[in-house]
């Protein structure tokens, strides 16, 4: 097959590709309301390189989809106002939009390169572009690609770092494309196992819970969603990394879960840009009070935290029961049901200190921008229509993913999907006090473990450091790394 080839999906891809479409004018909309036409233009062109990335037929044009969301995404970021809207205090100097933008291109540059060197090899030894499963000496270099373009830890950095630093708007965008294009790629580029063991779905489910104890210490509301981002990718990940064992229920629930997190997340994000308009700030701990004074805002809001959550009869609960049913009775099942627990319990404490706490806000009306009430418009539009979504994606799961011969809303499978939730409550009750009262005294831990790693850490934990705090030399040394292994790959080709 030669290269820029295009094909139509299957399968449950059409699914991912409807969710980018929508997303693809609901994102550069919200954009748009920012008065910003370079800003809508990025936005514009990081959703159609999203739609192009489903439509590749061979490995070429799916690099490209990579590169052209890279740089679209740079532009996105580093063109917002340093410290236009506030965020918690464990935000740092690293999160300002002109260092957050150059680390996000120099993490994608890395995985790129990566993405280049298994496609030569794969190719040297197939002769082959055709996007299908790569060959096995390729198999390391595209599972490392699609790690950092996942944002698995602890190559996470850029992620929280990037979206944070974005306008609120942009940050909609943001969390819609890059990370399910990875996890596209992986649901059909990778087939690797090591002991038999399939590689990423295990890396996926220690991820999943890992970042969720990361998202439950955040103050900054962009932060705790970003965590979650991670969290959530990682369960996509042990359904698509299942196919190393020959399980196509796992790939069809890995993707079956990408559109439903686009369409809750970024249901999610609207919801914060909303307030952070509104409030000029993103922190957890000065907001409260507001779902007298933002009832539409709040009822999108609770659905959407509910769907990440996993309530029944919402998008998240389906795909979360089919990586459950596809993964069966093994350790990533079970960290799954951990990370659910996790996740209930930290968008209770969301929902709570943002819309149901006493309110710890200035008034509303003297912080509105001149141009609110348009941003406002088309916000509370995309909320809306989201927020319908994810109760379509609940109520039909099956019509949705094509999976009809599996009883969602049976007694045993509401009841597995219940306990987890039940559990969330039963710890948000015990444990409610300490962890308000723990988010309002909390100083960032992640800079200090990062000096303790540097001074007194082995070399290769104070590697990990460097590498978790997304510093641009380490990933531009990564990228001469890489260089020198395509130039490897290049000979071992001839």
């Amino acid at each position: 097959m030669p290269a820029f080839v295009l094909s139509w999906p299957i399968g449950i891809e059409r699914i991912l590709l409807g969710v980018f479409a929508l997303l693809a004018v609901l994102g550069p909309l919200c954009v748009s309301g920012e008065r910003n036409p370079g800003r809508t233009v990025a936005a514009a062109t990081h959703s159609a390189a999203g739609l192009l990335a489903v439509f590749a037929a061979d490995v070429i044009t799916l690099l490209v989809a990579w590169e052209i969301l890279t740089f679209a995404a740079f532009f996105l970021i580093r063109s917002a106002k340093t410290r236009a809207v506030a965020a918690g205090s464990n935000s740092s100097r690293d999160d300002t939009p002109a260092a957050a933008a150059y680390w996000y291109v120099a993490a994608q540059i890395v995985g790129a390169a990566l993405f280049f060197v298994a496609a030569v090899v794969h190719f040297s030894r197939t002769g082959s572009l055709a996007v299908a499963r790569l060959h096995v000496d390729a198999q390391p270099f595209i599972v490392l690609a699609v790690l950092i373009k996942t944002a698995m830890m602890p190559l996470h950095g850029w992620l929280v770092s990037s979206y944070t630093a974005a306008s609120p708007a942009s940050g909609i965008v943001l969390s819609v494309f890059t990370t399910k294009v990875g996890v596209l790629t992986a649901a059909r580029l990778v087939d690797f196992s090591i002991l038999g063991l399939p590689v990423l779905t295990y890396i996926g489910a220690i991820v999943a819970v890992v970042a969720v104890v990361f998202a439950l210490t955040q103050s900054s509301a962009r932060r705790l969603l970003s965590f979650h981002i991670v969290s959530q990718v990682g369960y996509m990940l042990v359904g698509v990394g299942l196919v190393a064992g020959g399980d196509s229920l796992g790939v069809t629930a890995g993707l079956f879960h990408a559109g439903n997190h686009i369409v809750y997340k970024a249901l999610l994000f609207t919801v914060i840009a909303i307030v952070s308009t509104r409030l000029g700030h993103d922190d957890l701990r000065r907001m409260g009070g507001l779902a007298r004074s933002m009832p539409i805002v709040f009822v999108c809001c609770v659905i959407g935290a509910g769907a990440i959550a996993g309530v029944p009869f919402l998008s998240g609960y389906a795909s979360k029961e089919l990586l459950k049913l596809a993964a069966g009775y093994t350790l990533p099942s079970r960290l799954l049901t951990i990370a659910t627990v996790g996740t209930g319990l930290s968008f209770i404490k969301f929902t709570y200190l943002i819309f149901l706490a006493p309110p710890a806000h200035e008034g509303l009306e003297s912080r509105d921008p001149a141009d609110a009430g348009r941003v406002h418009y088309a916000l509370t539009t995309t909320a809306v229509v989201l927020a319908a979504l994810s109760v379509v994606f609940g109520v039909i799961p099956g019509t949705i993913s094509g999976i009809t011969d599996h009883r969602f809303f049976a007694p045993a499978a509401l009841g597995a999907g219940l306990w987890p939730l039940g559990t969330s409550v039963i710890l948000w009750v015990i444990l409610r006090r300490p962890l308000v009262g723990g988010l309002a005294q909390h100083r960032s831990y992640e800079r200090p473990v990062r000096r303790l790693l540097t001074r007194v850490g082995p070399p290769f934990l104070r590697g990990l450091a460097r590498v978790h705090e997304g510093q641009p030399q380490t990933y531009f040394g990564f990228v001469v790394l890489f260089a020198v292994l395509l130039f490897g790959a290049l000979f071992v080709a001839r």
